[in-house]
């Protein structure tokens, strides 16, 4: 990108902010969507649809329209103004009034190196004082882990590696085989022979640890049962356990044609990051677990196995794993 001199850069940021106040003016009530055009995750439609604004016909309202949109215009706040500036870049230390601003100044000043556009690495939030609390999949407040048969702790690595040991043991039952051998995933006969599960219990269990944003995907993974451990009890946890390697299996499987052939020993998680594995979420409920059809779902429901991809999946995309974020999109 060239680099832009003073006053083609005031220029740029003034528009910037306009284009940012004028979209979040024009916002009307309208279904949640996704960021990322191939992270559909569809689900029954629970409540009625939204109307859009009526137009208005008398002339009046339309005098008392273009009057209030002048005195809009009159107030917009000068670039000059530091007060609600709450977003500041970390790279140069300029200040914006809202997150998409200061991100768009982002993705055009500082990730030049990126020719796709979509590159990690954005700005961290800055959180405003309540915001956490409306967001039903931010596993750091505990929402999601508030309710009854979920919250608690699993605090010592002595209970954590128990859970585990009781995840391999329900998912690798003898007696259930039938439900992985139809999948077409590998059936392991131990913890030691599972490359993730022997993984994680080997590991420390550092709950403050936080590795590189370009570490393998089965690193995340978990980073993010370390985490949540500090968050529901040890029934639970060994559910999340459970549910995690199936999302982790079911993302090598899809992905396994992505592998170069030094790697094909190896699973994709093991190998690559965690950018893509999102991407697969509808697939690993609708088909893989398939909680509607099945009768050997791994004891997951529908409402179940889509919070927990949308409690995983955010996480990540917090902690700069994925640029994917997930949301809800509810058909008529």
């Amino acid at each position: 990108m060239d680099n832009l001199n003073t006053e083609e850069m005031n220029q740029f940021e003034n528009q910037e902010n306009q284009d940012i106040n004028n979209t979040q003016n024009d916002l009307t009530p309208q279904t949640p969507s996704m960021e990322h055009p191939d992270n559909e995750m569809n689900v029954e439609n629970n409540g009625n649809n939204l109307n859009s604004q009526g137009q208005k016909n008398s002339s009046n309202e339309n005098s008392e329209e273009n009057d209030e949109n002048k005195k809009k215009k009159g107030t917009r706040r000068s670039k000059r103004e530091s007060e609600g500036r709450n977003y500041v870049c970390k790279m140069c230390s300029k200040s914006y009034l809202s997150y998409p601003a200061l991100y768009t100044h982002y993705k055009q000043k500082h990730n030049t190196n990126n020719s796709s556009g979509r590159g990690r690495g954005r700005p961290k939030k800055e959180i405003n004082e309540g915001e956490n609390e409306k967001n039903n999949y931010n596993p750091i407040n505990s929402t999601y882990f508030s309710k009854e048969e979920r919250t608690g702790t699993t605090s010592t690595k002595e209970e954590i590696n128990g859970c585990i040991d009781r995840a391999f043991q329900e998912l690798y039952d003898q007696d259930k085989r039938k439900r992985i051998d139809e999948r077409g995933i590998k059936f392991y006969f131990t913890v030691e022979e599972h490359p993730f599960l022997n993984k994680f219990k080997t590991d420390e269990h550092d709950t403050n640890k936080t590795g590189d944003e370009h570490q393998n995907a089965d690193l995340v993974f978990i980073e993010y049962l370390n985490k949540m451990s500090v968050y529901c009890n040890p029934n639970y946890y060994t559910r999340l356990i459970e549910f995690v390697t199936l999302f982790r299996e079911h993302s090598n499987q899809i992905n396994a044609s992505k592998l170069k052939d030094e790697e094909m020993n190896k699973g994709y998680t093991e190998c690559r990051d965690a950018e893509d594995v999102p991407d697969s979420s509808n697939e690993f409920i609708t088909d893989f677990i398939n909680p509607e059809e099945k009768n050997d779902d791994f004891g997951f429901n529908k409402e179940e196995c889509i919070d927990l991809t949308q409690n995983l999946c955010f996480w990540m995309y917090e902690n700069n794993y994925t640029c994917s974020k997930l949301s809800l999109i509810r058909e008529k």
